[in-house]
C-alpha cells in the first residue's frame, strides 16, 4: 500500500444489511441494496445479498456490467432513467428500472417488443423533492398512455425524497404515494408488485411506526454502508455499525508553521477566498490525498487531536498539535467519511479500494472464491456459475487482504488458456502450505501454451 486507501469492511456491510432486512420484513417491506456509493463493487453487492436484500439497485451501466460479469444474477434495479442510446442495454441487463419520462418508456417498450420481452418499470412520482418524477396531476394521463405499450409493465410506483431538495419523508407525503399507487392499480386493473417509499431516509419513519401501510419496498444504501450515521444523525439506530468504509492516507510532511498564511491574500485553486484564524504557531501535517480524491469537508479524523484544515487538489492539510502522540512522516492517518466523501473516494482512480472480511465470520461455512480472467468471466456469468454454486449451498465470497484464508475455502480459478494454472498454483502456494488441486481442461495435456495458443515442446514443462 503506497497511497490513499478505502478499507471496506464487508462483515459490517453484511450485518447492517441483515439488521435492516429483518426489521423491514416485520412490516412486509423488501429491501434493495444500493451499491452506487461503492461504484457497484461486486464484493459489496455479495455482502448485501448475504445479508438478505431482495436485489441490488444501481444507477450506472458500467457498475451493472461489473456486477453481472462477476456472476451476480440477483435482480438488479436501475435507479436512473437511461439516455435513449442505451435503452437496449436496460432491457438486456436489468430486471426493473425507475422511469418518469414518457418518451423513454415508449422507446423501452419498442426495444423490448423487438426482443420479445416485457420490461418492468417503476413509475416515479415527484412528491416535492424536485428531482425525477411525474408531477401528481399528470399521473393518470401518463398511466393511460403507458398501458397502451406492449413492451413494458408498470410493476411499481415509487418516489425519491431527500436527495436534491432535502425534503424528508413524512407520513403525509408517503401517504400520498400509496394513494397514487392505488389509483394506478384501479386504472390498470392489476396489482402493483412494488410501492417503493424511498431510500435510507425513510427508515426513521419505519422505526417510529409511522411508515404508511402499503409501502413494501425501500432502496437502501447509506444505512447499510455507513450504519445510518447521516440518516439518523441525533438518534442513531444502535444495532447498525458505522465506519464500514474508512479512508487512510500517508503523512508526507510534519512541520511547525504559522496558522495563518503570510502575504497578500487572493483566490485559492478552486476560486475561493479562504479565511484562516490566527492561532499562533501550530504543528501541521500533510497527507497524500486532496480534493481530486475526496470531499474534504466530509472527512473526520478518527484519532483524537487531529483537525482537517483544508486541501488543494492533492494535499490534505491537518492540524496535529493536539494529537498525542502527533503523527510522524510515514505514518498513516484514518478518517471517517460522509456519504459524499465516500462517493468521491470510491470514484477516484488514485485511491486504492480494499474490500476486507473478518475471517472469523466464515467459520463453519462452505465457501468458494471465484477468480476469472476477462475472457472467462463472461462465460462464468453467462452460465450462472455463482448462482449454481449458491444453489449447492456454497457461499460465493470475496476475500481480499486476508492474511490467512479460512479453513475449507475452495478457490475456483478460470482462464482462457493453461497459463492461468501457473497463476493459480502460485497463489495457492502463497496462501497455504498444503492444498488439493482439481484441474479441468478442454485438452488432455499438461503442457503450457505459447502466446499463440500452440502447445510448447514437452521439454519446456
Amino acid at each position: 500500500m503506497s497511497g490513499p486507501q478505502v478499507a471496506i469492511d464487508l462483515g459490517r456491510i453484511e450485518r447492517n444489511a441483515r439488521t435492516i432486512v429483518e426489521r423491514c420484513a416485520l412490516s412486509g417491506i423488501k429491501v434493495f441494496g444500493v451499491t452506487k456509493g461503492t461504484c457497484g463493487m461486486p464484493q459489496v453487492a455479495r455482502a448485501m445479498l448475504r445479508g438478505g436484500v431482495a436485489g441490488i439497485a444501481e444507477s450506472r451501466f458500467e457498475n451493472i456490467r461489473r456486477l453481472r460479469d462477476s456472476g451476480i444474477n440477483a435482480p438488479i434495479m436501475l435507479l436512473r432513467s437511461p439516455p435513449m442510446a442505451r435503452v437496449e442495454e436496460v432491457v438486456r441487463t436489468v430486471d426493473i428500472s425507475l422511469q418518469s419520462e414518457l418518451a423513454t418508456i415508449r422507446e423501452i417498450s419498442r426495444i423490448a417488443e423487438r426482443m420479445g420481452r416485457v420490461h418492468d418499470i417503476m413509475l416515479m412520482i415527484d412528491l416535492g423533492d424536485l428531482r425525477e418524477g411525474i408531477w401528481p396531476n399528470d399521473l393518470i394521463p401518463t398511466v393511460e398512455q403507458i398501458l397502451q405499450f406492449k413492451g413494458v409493465r408498470i410493476a411499481g410506483i415509487g418516489t425519491n425524497l431527500g436527495c436534491f431538495g432535502a425534503i424528508m419523508p413524512t407520513p403525509e407525503n408517503l401517504g400520498q404515494l400509496v394513494a397514487h399507487a392505488y389509483k394506478t392499480e384501479r386504472l390498470s386493473g392489476k396489482s402493483l408488485d412494488w410501492i417503493s417509499g424511498g431510500a435510507s431516509s425513510s427508515l426513521p419513519l419505519l422505526l417510529e411506526g409511522k411508515l404508511p401501510a402499503g409501502i413494501n419496498n425501500l432502496r437502501v444504501g447509506e444505512a447499510i454502508l455507513q450504519g445510518g450515521v447521516e440518516t439518523f444523525r441525533d438518534t442513531p439506530w444502535a444495532e447498525l455499525e458505522p465506519d464500514a468504509c474508512r479512508l487512510t492516507s500517508d503523512i508526507i510532511e510534519v512541520k511547525l508553521k504559522p496558522s495563518r498564511p503570510i502575504g497578500q491574500s487572493g483566490y485559492d485553486a478552486f476560486g475561493n477566498q479562504p479565511v484562516f484564524p490566527d492561532e499562533g504557531d501550530r504543528l501541521r501535517a500533510i497527507a497524500n490525498n486532496g480534493r481530486e480524491d475526496v470531499l474534504v469537508e466530509g472527512l473526520t479524523p478518527i484519532a483524537k487531536g487531529i483537525r482537517v484544515l483544508g486541501a488543494s487538489s492533492d494535499h490534505l492539510l491537518l492540524d496535529v498539535a493536539d494529537a498525542d502522540p502527533p503523527p510522524a512522516v510515514g505514518d498513516r492517518v484514518a478518517f471517517r467519511m460522509s456519504y459524499g466523501a465516500m462517493l468521491l473516494a470510491m470514484t477516484s482512480e488514485y485511491v486504492e479500494k480494499a474490500p476486507m472480511h473478518d475471517v472469523e465470520d466464515f467459520s463453519g461455512r462452505k465457501m468458494v472464491q471465484i477468480t476469472a480472467e476477462q475472457g472467462a468471466a463472461g462465460i462464468l456469468a453467462r452460465e450462472g456459475t455463482g448462482a449454481r454454486l449458491e444453489a449447492m449451498n456454497f457461499d460465493v465470497v470475496e476475500l481480499a487482504d486476508v492474511e490467512r484464508p479460512p479453513s475449507g475455502l475452495i478457490r475456483l480459478t478460470a482462464g482462457a488458456d493453461r497459463r492461468i494454472a501457473h497463476k493459480a498454483l502460485t497463489a495457492a502456494a502463497r496462501a497455504t502450505h498444503s492444498f488439493g488441486l482439481i484441474w479441468i481442461d478442454s485438452i488432455a495435456a499438461l503442457m503450457p501454451e505459447d502466446e499463440d495458443g500452440i502447445d510448447l515442446p514437452q521439454g519446456s514443462v
